[in-house]
């Protein structure tokens, strides 16, 4: 069983939650046994636990923040840039850091973003242009006749006229958010044109664009700007230290997901 599995089990659509497949056994865990297992693999990898349920949104993830923080804290000590710092600017800077640090690892194909197009609005301002008659009021039966016919009427002159209207944003289609997927739908890969004409069967290979992973990660822009310093200072001094960070969150997913499953074969 792996961690994906553990989520439904704390928040079950039907009151019996049913039994998990256990490896390639043919028996069954029931939900106690699931409970006894999280125990377990608890005792002996707690950070990946916490980590995973705090990215499923089982967790809060304010125990998590205070070990990230704790964490960059004792690598600071071995970090020039950070160094340099004042105590107080220091701490700020690292809480900042460890809040993108939470929301890398979090990201999924499956998440939900908010929409660039309408800022989370769900609609957009937009320029189109509409047929109005000359004349200052139309009356229902002028209006009727005008869409009747081709030509206008004698002293209805219609002239286009530019307008600013409220529409619906495409790309999230009002909702204001969208799913953080790749163009590539979350698989991590893309058909391949040339292989798959000369072989004459689709033929796969790795999304260049998000590289296998099937979403995209978070914007170096959003984050320096929100660190406060600029792009060059970023890319030299502290990008390095924030992708640490991030892998290290996934190391300990990856080891807790390894006890699992050796606790439920």
């Amino acid at each position: 069983m792996n961690l994906e599995s553990l989520v439904k089990f704390f928040a079950p659509k039907s009151m019996s939650p049913g039994a998990v497949p256990c490896g390639i056994a043919t028996g069954t865990l029931t939900i106690t046994d699931v409970m006894a297992s999280i125990g377990m693999a608890t005792s002996r990898a707690a950070v990946g636990i916490e980590l995973y349920f705090a990215k499923a949104g089982v967790l809060a993830p304010d125990n998590i923040l205070a070990y990230l923080k704790e964490l960059a804290t004792n690598r600071a000590c071995r970090h020039r840039a950070l160094q340099k710092m004042t105590e107080a600017d220091r701490d700020k800077f690292l809480h900042t850091l460890v809040y993108y640090v939470f929301r890398d690892y979090s990201l999924s194909a499956a998440s939900r973003v908010i929409c660039t197009n309408c800022c989370g609005e769900g609609f957009i301002d937009a320029e189109v242009f509409t047929m109005k008659a000359a004349m200052g009021q139309m009356t229902r039966s002028s209006e009727i006749q005008l869409m009747r016919f081709s030509k206008p009427m004698p002293g209805n002159d219609l002239k286009p006229k530019r307008e600013v209207v409220r529409a619906l944003c495409n790309p999230c289609e009002g909702k204001g958010s969208i799913k953080n997927e790749c163009r590539c739908r979350g698989r991590g890969e893309t058909l391949d044109k040339k292989k798959t004409e000369l072989q004459g069967i689709p033929v796969y290979k790795e999304c260049p664009r998000c590289k296998g992973r099937g979403y995209p990660r978070l914007k170096d822009t959003e984050i320096f700007k929100a660190l406060g310093v600029t792009e060059m200072i970023w890319r030299r001094n502290f990008k390095l230290f924030f992708e640490r960070l991030v892998e290290h969150c996934h190391i300990e997913e990856s080891y807790a997901e390894g006890i699992l499953k050796k606790i439920t074969v």
